[in-house]
C-alpha cells in the first residue's frame, strides 16, 4: 500500500460533470490540469489513499479536467467522490532539465539560501496575486515567502527533496524581522 508521505497532493474531485460517473478534477495551486493526466490517480478515502485507474481525460482549462475513473459509472459513484483529494506518486513527476518543473512537486522539500544556509519547507505555493506565485517556506513558526523564478533558484535535487537558492541579501532578513 501507498503510503501519503510517498505522494503529493496536486488536486481536488469538485463536482459531478453528467450522469454517467464523470468528474471535474481542480488542479491545486502549482499544479495544471496537465499535471492531472495520468494512468493512475491516488483518491483519498476515509483516510487511506484508493488507487483509480483514468478510463478518460479531457482537460478543460488550465486549471481543470474532466475525468472518468475505471468502475465509477453512475452519478451516485461520482457523488462519493465530491471533494476528495488526488494524489500522485512523487515518483511518477519527475523533474527534468529540459522541461518546465511544475512548482507544487517541491512541496515538502527543504530549501536552503547559499549563503545563510537552511530557510525550511516549502509547505505551499501562493497564487494570489496572480501572475507571481510565490513558494511559501515554513520554518518553525516564521514563513519566508519568495519569489518562483529560475533566476533564484541554484540546484534543485529531487532525491534528497532539496531546492538551494541565490535569493537577494536580505530577503529572508527582511520578512522574518517583521514577526
Amino acid at each position: 500500500m501507498i503510503e501519503k508521505s510517498d505522494c503529493i497532493k496536486i488536486a481536488t474531485i469538485a463536482k459531478v460533470h453528467g450522469v454517467s460517473g464523470e468528474i471535474v478534477v481542480r488542479a491545486d495551486g502549482g499544479f495544471s490540469a496537465q499535471d492531472i493526466e495520468n494512468q493512475f490517480l491516488f483518491v483519498e478515502i476515509d483516510g487511506g489513499l484508493v488507487p483509480f485507474c483514468i478510463e478518460e481525460f479531457r482537460e478543460k482549462n488550465h486549471e481543470d479536467a474532466l475525468v472518468k475513473f475505471e468502475f465509477v459509472d453512475t452519478k451516485d459513484d461520482a457523488l462519493r467522490l465530491i471533494d476528495s483529494a488526488i494524489y500522485i506518486d512523487r515518483k511518477w513527476m519527475k523533474i527534468n532539465d529540459e522541461d518546465e518543473i511544475t512548482e507544487g512537486i517541491l512541496i515538502g522539500f527543504t530549501a536552503f539560501d547559499k549563503s545563510i544556509g537552511e530557510i525550511g519547507e516549502i509547505v505551499e505555493i501562493d497564487e494570489q496575486n496572480g501572475m507571481n506565485p510565490l513558494f511559501v517556506i515554513r520554518k518553525n513558526k516564521r514563513e519566508t515567502l519568495v519569489p518562483i523564478t529560475d533566476d533564484f533558484i541554484v540546484e534543485i535535487d529531487q532525491s534528497a527533496r532539496k531546492i538551494t537558492f541565490d535569493l537577494p541579501e536580505g530577503l529572508v532578513d527582511l520578512q522574518n524581522a517583521k514577526d
